[in-house]
């Protein structure tokens, strides 16, 4: 008998037949069959086939085609849910996911199935996700099964989402993935699904994963349904008043953008959006956005395009695919692909403890205007110090990297690289703590690089250039580490106190990239510059 690929998810525990489980608002009916007595085992087969369709590329290239061209693609999709140890599974093949009510999966059931059942030296790619004002997807493969360490995992930031890699017991196959559900391939008979099923399900009630993979607990999911009710409150009144500062639209799954044409969400008719951008979905909704309840978060869908199929296939509920932070009764919260968790307040507190140590900024920066974009501000503050040189679009090329990179924004006469961002919805603070260390770093170890900033430097300067030169020696010098001082600014009218202005996840983000741009040698401060009306003439 040939091997059969399966993507087996674990349904909650008051799924008490198959239909219980089912998305009852598909745009298209499936038909559905008993499994048969001699099976046994019991369960229901779902099924759906698509009558085949012109498909898009093919309307593209018909223009210049001699003849009519005759091609079509069909797709069919199946959900097979059974009962197995008392415990109701969903086999999906093809699209079949698609039939299934997302809050009837148990999350993260194939995630601790792999971590408990893998072979740690033996681990093939990983699935890692960093929450901040954006979500950050990231897969790391090796060429070959390697030990956890070879992956570059932070365990304070990363939030593992999936695993690849090599079973400890060959039963399960050569090689499984778990993130909510497992993926194998089996040469078991499909009557024999209930033992492996029963195995599955003893592999996720271990716990044996804590003792190699603890820092996944971080995050620690909320189970009190009045806490639940109480954070979900708030973030649907700061929804109702249009309020995205703490929240945010993202995949819950890792998909390449070049196979997506766009989406569509729930409420926003027929709408498409080519970016999952909350701020713009609201703007659809109008005056209907005062009406959105928490029963139209986890009841709409959104559905992905495909642009090879030319289909959009419903993946998750507006709920599951909102990130949001909520500070509630002291703790910190925060929603993460439909469940909230508390954030361990060690965590909280070696952040918060570790950004109030850093020093004030040298160089106090003036207010900026609502009106004024950050190239304007930047702009402004040079023309109003002598001892600011404006570097902002500047580009200097590094010796190995692909692209150019932008030293600073402005330049103190004190060696203050200052990076500064706007908050607003394009212009995300990831990347500005991203850009400085990457400056940080080519300053310090790139003698090309040097050479490139300090040609910019004499154009720039002009006559003066001469004090801002010394700053930066060229490629036949050695830099004075401990004399630069990376200096984030971040332009925000956030009214939050002590270190409470930035996000949790930011600031967990700042942390690390700061320690990391302290172990070259330069100090690091951030500073809050607020937003203001543009005085009167």
């Amino acid at each position: 008998m040939g091997s059969q690929r399966l993507t087996i998810f674990l349904l909650t525990t008051d799924v008490m037949e198959p239909g219980d489980a089912l998305d009852t608002g598909g745009e298209q009916p499936f038909t559905e069959q008993d499994v048969s007595a001699s099976a046994g085992f019991s369960g229901i087969f779902y099924s759906k086939y698509n009558q085949p369709r012109f498909p898009e590329w093919a309307k593209y290239v018909s223009p210049v085609l001699e003849s009519n061209l005759d091609v079509r693609t069909a797709s069919a999709s199946g959900l097979l849910i059974l009962n197995a140890a008392d415990r109701y599974f969903a086999l999906s093949f093809g699209f079949g996911r698609s039939f299934l009510d997302p809050s009837k999966i148990e999350r993260r059931f194939g995630l601790k199935v792999a971590l408990n059942r893998i072979d740690t030296q033996q681990i093939r790619s990983l699935d890692t996700k960093t929450f901040e004002d954006m979500v950050v997807s990231k897969t790391t493969q090796t060429s070959k099964n390697a030990e956890l360490s070879n992956f570059g995992v932070d365990a304070v930031r990363d939030l593992l989402r999936a695993v690849t890699g090599k079973p400890s017991d060959e039963s399960l196959g050569r090689t499984i993935t778990g993130s909510d559900a497992l993926v194998l391939t089996t040469k078991l008979a499909v009557k024999e699904l209930p033992i492996l099923l029963a195995e599955l399900l003893v592999a996720y009630e271990d716990d044996a994963y804590k003792a190699r993979f603890e820092w996944i607990d971080h995050l620690a999911e909320v189970k009190d349904p009045s806490n639940i009710a109480a954070l979900d409150a708030l973030l649907v009144v700061q929804l109702q008043a249009g309020d995205t500062t703490r929240t945010h639209l993202a995949m819950p799954e890792n998909f390449g953008w070049d196979e997506i044409s766009g989406f569509k969400i729930g409420g926003a008719g027929r709408r498409q959006f080519e970016d999952l951008d909350l701020d713009e979905y609201l703007e659809v909704l109008g005056d209907e956005r005062g009406d959105l309840s928490l029963e139209h978060l986890k009841s709409r869908r959104v559905q992905v395009g495909w642009i090879k199929s030319g289909n959009f296939d419903t993946r998750w509920s507006l709920y599951n695919a909102l990130v949001s932070e909520q500070d509630f009764d002291g703790k910190l919260f925060a929603l993460i692909e439909g469940r909230w968790f508390e954030v361990a307040a060690t965590l909280v507190s070696a952040v918060d403890n570790y950004l109030e140590s850093l020093p004030e900024a040298e160089t106090t920066l003036p207010p900026a205007y609502r009106s004024e974009s950050e190239g304007a501000y930047n702009e402004r503050v040079a023309r109003q110090s002598a001892d600011l040189l404006l570097l902002d679009k500047q580009l200097a090329r590094a010796a190995d990297a692909t692209s150019s990179i932008e030293f600073c924004d402005l330049l103190s006469v004190g060696a203050e690289l200052i990076h500064v961002k706007r908050k607003s919805r394009s212009a995300t603070r990831s990347h500005l703590f991203a850009q400085g260390n990457i400056s940080a770093n080519t300053l310090i170890g790139d003698g090309a690089f040097r050479d490139s900033v300090r040609l910019q430097l004499g154009e720039i300067a002009g006559e003066d250039s001469a004090r801002w030169l010394e700053l930066v020696p060229g490629s036949d010098g050695r830099p004075d580490r401990a004399r630069y001082t990376v200096h984030f600014a971040v332009l925000t009218n956030s009214k939050g106190t002590g270190a409470g202005w930035l996000p949790f996840f930011s600031k967990l983000n700042l942390m690390q990239t700061a320690k990391q741009i302290q172990s070259l040698g330069p100090t690091v401060v951030v500073s809050r510059v607020p937003v203001e009306t543009v005085p009167s003439m």
